[in-house]
């Protein structure tokens, strides 16, 4: 998992604090719960010196109906909403960087019977690999006047 899906489901849990499922939704899964699937992820040229990614997440929040599941996904998008459409990004440790990630939409749909889905749109951006040139230490030149 990457930093920013961790950094996302740190803020889900504090907003709503259940069982979260990364890998798959065993049989006999706990509810109310959220299940994080991997985002689908497209790349692209940004600039001279990085690319872009857009992810899209899809997050499934379960609940005894939908009714009570699309008003925890509800009230997990206004609290994003509420904040500029911005969540910290966190370290490894659950602690703040001061870095932050910007969604461009945010999404809640009615899923399945007692399913709702946030589905999160966002871009990051990385450098290009770059090899190491050493700096230049000293450098003479002549100049003349004409």
């Amino acid at each position: 998992m990457n930093q920013e899906i961790g950094s996302i489901m740190g803020f889900f849990y504090k907003v709503f604090p259940v069982k979260i499922y990364e890998l798959e939704v065993p049989t006999d899964f706990v509810v109310p719960s959220m299940y994080f699937p991997s985002p689908l992820v497209f790349d692209g040229n940004d600039s001279n010196q990085t690319y872009m990614k857009t992810y899209n997440l899809s997050i499934k929040l379960f609940h005894h109906d939908s009714k009570q599941a699309y008003r925890e996904a509800e009230n997990i998008a206004e609290k994003i909403n509420g904040n500029r459409n911005v969540i910290p990004l966190l370290d490894i440790k659950g602690l703040e960087t001061g870095d932050y990630i910007r969604f461009t939409r945010v999404e809640v749909r009615i899923g399945d019977r007692g399913v709702a889905n946030i589905i999160l749109h966002w871009d990051s951006r990385y450098y290009y690999h770059q090899p190491e040139i050493p700096a230049i230490q000293y450098l003479e030149f002549e100049s003349g006047v004409k």
